[in-house]
Formats: C-alpha cells, structure tokens, sequence
C-alpha cells in the first residue's frame, strides 16, 4: 500500500472521528423549530436528562408565563437573560428556561449563544401556544405567526387547515375546564365541534344531525386524558383523523364554498348553540346507541335479566329505581381468533365494573353487572362503553330513574 492512499486512509479516519463527534449535541425543539443545541449533560448526569429537564421548563413556562409570552410591552415574548453560577441563563418571567455552558458554545462565547437562543425562543414561544389561548391582539397585529399545521400532522388538503385549527381550538377549550365544568358542558362543546366540521365551506347547508358522532367524544376525551408533551405531538393528528371519520359516517358531501378565516371560539356557556335545537325542560333525552362501524359487534342491547327462554327481559336505556342488575347482551360475527370484546359501565367518572372477554367468529354474550355495595344502582345517567382490542367500538347510555317522591322519607 503506497505512502499516499495510507495518508488518504489515516484522514478519511479523522474526518469520520471528526463527525462523530460533532454530531454528539441534542436539539432544544419549540413548535417544530430548533431553537438551541445543547452539547453537554452539565449537572444533569445525561445529555438526554438534561434535554427533559429544558423541555419540562418550556412547557411550565407555556402554562404559567402566558402574559410574559404574549407582552404587549415587547410586542411579544418578555425574555431575561442574565448570568446565575457562571453561566448565561434565558429566563421568562419566573420561569428559567436553559443555560449556556462553554460547550454548547463550540469555542465560541456563551453569551453570543444566549443571544441566539433568546432570539429564536422570541420567534417560537406564540407559536407553541394553543390557539386558544392566544390574546386577540396578538392574533390582529401577527396573523403571520399562527401556527400552519403541515398536512403530514393532521392528513387533510391544505384548504382545511381553518377546520383543522378550529378542531383543535375546541379540543385546547374543553382539555382546559376543571372537570366538573366539562362535565356539564360536554353536549355543547361536542356538538359545536360537530357543527364546524358540518358547515365547513357549506354554506346555507341543512341543520346539522341531532346525534353526535361517538368519535367526536372520542376526540374530546383523548384531549383531556393526554400530557402536555402526547398532545402537544398528536392534537393535529386527533383533529384530522375526527374531521375525516366524522365527514364518512355522516357521509358530508365536500365543501364548495369559500375557504373562511377561521372562526372565533363559540360560547359554551351560552346556549343554544346558533342553529341547533332547543334543549327541553327537564332531563336531556338519552342519546342513541351508537356502535362504530368495521368492529364484529354487530349488535349490542341493555336489559335487566333473562327470561325462561333465554330472551332479553326490559330492553332500553331507561330504567326503573329498583334496577338491581344490568346485563349487556353483545353479538359478534366473523370476530378473529383472540379478539378482546371489551364491556365497561361508567357512572360519571366512576367505573361500576369492566369486563373482558376472549371471543372468535361469531359469538352472543351475556355480561350482567351489579352496583357496587349497595342493593341497585344509584339514580342517575352511566354509559355501557365497548371496545374491541383496546379500540373504542361504541357506547350506550343509559338512565336509572330516581325513587318515587313517596319513598325519599322511608
């Protein structure tokens, strides 16, 4: 091997060691941008642990600086840099966001790097915050700053991004109320979400459906169950995916109209929402069974019991004071082999009990259910919730009627 191609050998090695080397960073990420590389654990035992530690502080600063992020003062984010131990530090109001050690620098000036970083957490910061959330003027004075999510995130043409955000909007709204509010609001926040994927670019269109769609609650319940990082990565996808099964199972013919602005956040409070019926006096009808399409539950009834003959005895949703037992008739048909059927009642956020079953090709089930230390069930609303494999299959409400007034005193 002659002189020359083993000097050639000996630097290829150094310019891979050299690559290596330099690729030993991990990127400090704020709505899908880079703003800082950090190159060192410092104190925190890992590079990666450090990485935790920054993204943990961003997202504690998007939830508790938001006047600081959104200051009329600066037009924009309100970012500190001073020096703490040594070290050049960013901070948003009492939050601290990251620090600058000698490395990151790469032989350069730490406080160049802190000046570089504050720009690009300036640039990023409104953009992380959910729509929601974001102030109006800020809205007026940057429309070019609200976050345009690519269609890889959310799978729809670029002429729903408006639709996409409003879905999203909904979904921050309803993940934001303390549970008891959402609670009583539910109806309303479904069925607006309802209404903006119906009307989208439809105008004059008929009167949205009275029932709502069970992935829209899906959707919703998904939202409010996600930690702040899960959503932050999936609510685009969550949003895209509902307004893509909610257009197939209502069969919503394609939009024609002009593509809108997108739309301020309705009024939960306020109902009812324009364009949908009024609600009556008095309890709220029971909604319908709703059993998703493409699972092998191809039928699913409540009742109270058997009879001699094995058939279903009071079958419905609405039930008597003195339900002492409830049993869930399930038919599966075609079902693989190892399939999972899933029976869940829900009392509020209570679980009166769970059930799984092992079941294939084509099966009738029989799963009773009784109240929990008590002699039947309490007055009020539940839901029979179905999964097949872990998978949301449909849900069916159901009303335990309170005693009769002559029996409070008893």
């Amino acid at each position: 091997m002659t002189k020359l191609r083993i000097a050639a050998i000996v630097a290829a090695m150094f310019v891979a060691a050299g690559m290596a080397v330099a690729q030993d960073y991990v990127n400090i990420v704020v709505a899908n941008t880079v703003v800082a590389r950090i190159r060192t654990a410092g104190p925190y035992g890992s590079i990666y642990s450090r990485e935790a530690r920054i993204s943990q502080r961003i997202v504690e600063a998007l939830s508790n600086e938001l006047p600081n992020i959104f200051s009329r003062a600066h037009d924009g984010p309100n970012l500190t840099t001073y020096q703490s131990g040594g070290l050049w530090t960013l901070a948003i109001g009492n939050t601290m966001l990251i620090q600058a050690y000698p490395e990151d620098a790469a032989g350069g000036s730490t406080k160049t790097v802190i000046a570089q970083w504050k720009e690009n957490f300036r640039k990023q910061l409104p953009l992380a915050v959910a729509p929601s959330k974001v102030p109006q003027w800020w809205k007026d004075a940057h429309p070019e700053q609200m976050p345009v999510p690519s269609s890889e995130s959310h799978g729809l043409p670029d002429v729903d991004v408006p639709l996409v955000r409003e879905a999203v909007a909904i979904m921050d709204a309803a993940r934001a109320m303390p549970a008891e509010r959402f609670v009583r609001l539910e109806p309303n926040v479904q069925r607006a979400l309802l209404e903006r994927i119906w009307t989208y670019r439809r105008p004059a269109c008929e009167a949205a459906p009275e029932d709502v769609y069970i992935r829209i609650r899906s959707a919703l319940q998904k939202s409010r169950e996600a930690d702040d990082a899960k959503w932050a990565a999936e609510k685009y996808m969550v949003a895209g995916v509902t307004i893509t099964k909610t257009r197939d199972h209502y069969r919503i013919p394609a939009g024609v109209g002009p593509v809108p602005e997108q739309r301020e956040l309705p009024d939960f409070e306020v109902g009812p929402i324009p364009g949908l019926p009024v609600e009556p006096v008095g309890p709220p009808p029971i909604a319908p069974p709703q059993l998703l399409t493409g699972t092998p539950i191809r039928e699913a009834l409540l009742g109270t019991g058997l009879d001699a003959d094995n058939q279903l005895l009071d079958v419905g949703q609405d039930f008597g004071a003195d339900l002492a037992q409830l049993l869930v008739y399930v038919h599966v048909t075609g079902a693989p082999p190892n399939t999972i059927i899933g029976l869940t009642v829900h009392y509020g956020e209570d679980i009166v009990g769970r059930r799984l079953l092992r079941v294939a090709d084509d099966k009738k089930l029989a799963v009773t259910f009784y109240p929990a230390q008590v002699e039947v069930f309490p007055a009020g609303d539940y839901e029979c919730k179905l999964t097949v494999n872990g998978e949301d299959a449909g849900v069916i409400p159901f009303r335990v009627q309170a005693p009769a007034a002559s029996m409070l005193g008893e």
